[in-house]
């Protein structure tokens, strides 16, 4: 009798941990590990129950300099806060940096079986006719049509459901996580007793959640300069159709600071944030003195100017990389903590490219600036990806967090 109520009391917990409605968030970019839990209380408004960070090492090239220390930060921050919040959710999304995501797009096509009404498994079946990637290196992670046509017609629709064909045809984009990422990182949840593990592309989720709908019908570029790693998407409708990563950030600006005027790097770091490219500073002008250090404000624009240009040559043979995609008229956001917030850096960038560069933001209570980008884009993603079949979730519980 005992063994049966032990057994009983185990699925209540689990039951009450899927029924609750928190949503557990691990953000890693190259340098913060975050951990968000928060509840959706009405729509698109969110109640923030805990946020939890801690800078690591970060990455470069898709290579951790540390990689135990950031296995030991993940737990650390999801310890916290889960407790913070008091969650028992054992669902847990985990963003998943651009330089560990590979974006594939295809061309992919399915024959029903007469004329008849396309439904959702048609769809379903397409998307996974085309994920024949070798799993072994990589997870799928997304999967979304860009657009689809019909029987060859050339007009193409973001959606076919309920229309009359004999064959769908689809561009789908499909987002790979390397295997080493996940493995990395299941260690972790599996160790903190979450059983349901998703990973999104950090890229994606901003994508999807920082542009409206209608601003995402056309081809658009977001581009997101983190702190040693940047991202640049180029996406339409549900999917990225490109997508190009690069080791540079807005930490290599403080690092020039740093190394030419050879003061503090905490001093490098605030005087590029007091900087603004848009003013003509005096001989005289100081951003920044401890007494025995100072940086000069006309030194640290013209360094961060050096350093914007070598961002807007890489942004300019991306350009050319994807031209054949990329209509010269398409609209180019730009949204991260490393140069989003500089003062001037957006209007030197636009004109360096020659292209209307604008600033676009989360629109998430206290998430609102450029640097929290990614941790309101998983949020929200997590929220929207969180409506699950009942069914299949009861059936994955009672087969030991098994699909």
């Amino acid at each position: 009798m005992r063994a049966i109520a032990c057994f009983l009391e185990k699925k209540r917990k689990n039951m009450g941990s899927i029924f609750t409605k928190d949503i557990a968030v691990l953000d890693v970019n190259s340098r913060l590990v975050s951990a968000i839990v928060g509840a959706k209380r009405a729509q698109s408004v969110f109640g923030i129950k805990s946020v939890v960070e801690k800078q690591h090492q970060g990455y470069e090239n898709g290579e951790w300099f540390d990689e135990q220390e950031t296995v030991q930060i993940a737990k650390a921050v999801l310890l916290e806060a889960m407790k913070e919040a008091d969650s028992r959710t054992k669902r847990l999304f985990i963003g998943v940096p651009a330089e560990f995501v590979t974006v594939v797009t295809k061309e992919v096509s399915v024959r029903l079986d007469r004329e008849r009404r396309v439904i959702d498994d048609d769809i379903s079946y397409l998307l996974k006719k085309g994920d024949d990637f070798d799993h072994d290196k990589f997870l799928t992670i997304n999967t979304s049509a860009i657009y689809f046509s019909v029987d060859g017609d050339d007009k193409i629709y973001s959606d076919v459901r309920d229309m009359e064909a004999t064959t769908v045809e689809a561009c789908v984009s499909y987002m790979l996580c390397e295997t080493s990422f996940v493995k990395m990182f299941d260690t972790v949840a599996n160790e903190l007793g979450f059983t349901d593990v998703r990973y999104v592309a950090t890229c994606w989720a901003e994508c999807m959640s920082l542009l409206e709908k209608e601003q995402r019908d056309n081809v658009y570029m977001l581009i997101d300069i983190g702190y040693l790693s940047s991202s640049v998407c180029l996406a339409k409708g549900d999917g990225i159709l490109d997508m190009k990563s690069f080791s540079m950030g807005g930490a290599h600006i403080c690092a020039d600071i740093f190394e030419a005027l050879d003061v503090p790097f905490e001093m490098a770091e605030e005087a590029k944030r007091l900087v603004d490219l848009n003013l003509n500073y005096s001989d005289e002008a100081v951003l920044v003195s401890d007494g025995e250090n100072a940086v000069y404000a006309q030194d640290a624009c013209e360094i961060a100017k050096n350093r914007l240009d070598v961002f807007a040559e890489i942004l300019s043979d991306i350009f050319k990389e994807i031209e054949d995609d990329a209509p010269s008229y398409m609209s180019v956001y730009l949204t991260g903590e490393g140069v989003a917030s500089m003062r001037g850096a957006k209007k030197y960038l636009s004109e360096q490219l020659g292209k209307n560069i604008e600033i676009i933001t989360p629109k998430l209570p206290g998430f609102v600036k450029p640097e929290d980008s990614s941790k309101a884009s998983l949020l929200v993603m997590a929220d929207n990806l969180s409506k699950f079949d009942f069914g299949a979730f009861i059936k994955k519980l009672f087969n030991g967090g098994k699909k």
